[in-house]
């Protein structure tokens, strides 16, 4: 198999991942990079994955790893930066088997069946969302799609879950965007202190809850995992806080950023959204499709631990790092009819943005729950919904991609 090593790979990897263009809309250089195949090798960067199969298969390979000693060049020393060392010790960031027995300890939380319990208290804080947003539309006022329905809405229900009292959702919003600029490629020290602090803040935060569910268990995810025991197995201190601060994080980060991304392609694409109006019942695929077209995340990185091939004959060597562009995978001519289309009655294969194999996001059905519910609220309790800026303001960042905010014109339904 031929592997693409050009300037022009370069050049374009380059303007993805550091130009603010690029970034604004990779996909026309994911198009780019469609063209010259599934795996493209970047001087600067290493391999670069843009395939479907590809990325999907690698996903799934246990020759792929994420171990946290195996770390790109620049990162800072999680000796002296505690944001670095507290993602490197989250759950995303291991390999089996510390990654196995972690996930298994948290697993029942997330399964369907204590995902669709949640349902109706979801549609509770809905409602209570609708009702100051109803009267900003009466007087005229836009309403925000972030402010005013993404964040509060996936903050409520996973700090619900963790039993972290409401005086304190809104507490969260700022000190996660520091840390989460951690997570972004090219990651210099401007952002830093920063991020330091929001890992200091988080962790003595998550430390004192945990220790008051030990101590007092209540009927929340936080107690559960305090007090879990899995074959006499149980969470060391810092393993319940790194836990806690990881489901805190991802529990609204990426299901925030799913809502915003979506909203705004309905905006966009007004004639699939007057046949979502008209096909209500298929909001669940609608759903997929929104998370395909705009993906919350990015790129997923992997390291080999030894040599591998991919999925399309690419043999990498071991020790090599590995760019797994989910928002490249998710527009694949390959797999996706004119992929560059929103279609919500698409019906073709899922979204990647998930993720997949172990790492697969644990609170996927979480979101796509909350997704389903937020959009079919919105859509029956406003005859009309329509940008109040043409271009709204975007996160800079890649690796988690969505908006700060999204005005919107609302007229409620009579």
């Amino acid at each position: 198999m031929t592997t693409h090593v050009t300037d022009d790979i370069d050049e374009i990897v380059t303007e993805i991942f550091q130009s603010k263009e690029g970034k604004r809309n990779p996909y026309p250089l994911y198009r780019r990079l469609h063209e010259q195949g599934q795996v493209h090798r970047s001087a600067r960067l290493g391999w670069v994955a843009t395939g479907y199969e590809v990325a999907a298969a690698a996903l799934r390979d246990p020759r792929v790893i994420k171990g946290p000693e195996q770390i790109q060049p620049g990162r800072p020393d999680p000796a002296e930066h505690s944001a670095e060392a507290l993602l490197r010790g989250t759950m995303h960031r291991l390999d089996p088997p510390d990654h196995t027995r972690l996930r298994r300890l948290v697993n029942g939380a997330f399964t369907p069946r204590s995902v669709a319990a949640l349902e109706p208290a979801i549609q509770e804080l809905i409602d209570d969302l609708i009702k100051p947003a109803v009267r900003k539309a009466e007087a005229g006022e836009p309403v925000d799609m972030m402010s005013g329905f993404a964040f509060p809405l996936s903050v409520a229900v996973i700090g619900r879950m963790l039993g972290v009292p409401a005086a304190d959702w809104h507490r969260f919003h700022d000190v996660v965007l520091d840390l989460s600029s951690m997570v972004e490629l090219g990651f210099v020290g401007d952002e830093l202190p920063k991020a330091d602090a929001a890992a200091d803040e988080l962790v003595a935060y998550f430390r004192k809850l945990g220790a008051e569910r030990m101590r007092r268990p209540a009927d929340d995810l936080t107690s559960t995992l305090a007090n879990a025991t899995e074959a006499g197995d149980r969470l060391t201190e810092q393993e319940l806080v790194t836990m806690l601060i990881l489901l805190f994080m991802a529990g609204f980060e990426t299901t925030t950023h799913s809502m915003g991304n979506g909203m705004f392609a309905l905006l966009e694409n007004p004639d699939q959204t007057r046949w979502l109006r008209r096909n209500m019942d298929a909001m669940p695929g609608a759903v997929e499709e929104l998370i395909r077209y705009d993906s919350p995340v990015q790129f997923i990185t992997g390291y080999t631990k030894e040599p591998v091939v991919l999925a399309d004959g690419t043999q990498v060597p071991a020790d090599e790092y590995l760019f797994l562009m989910i928002g490249a995978a998710n527009r694949d001519p390959r797999v996706f009819t004119d992929p560059d289309r929103l279609l919500l009655d698409r019906g073709e294969s899922a979204a990647m943005s998930f993720g997949g194999g172990i790492h697969y996001c644990l609170g996927a059905g979480l979101a796509r729950l909350e997704i389903r519910k937020i959009f079919t609220s919105l859509l029956t309790r406003f005859s009309k919904i329509e940008l109040a800026e043409p271009d709204p303001e975007r996160r800079t960042g890649l690796a988690l991609r969505g908006y700060a905010r999204i005005p919107m014109w609302l007229t409620p339904a009579e």
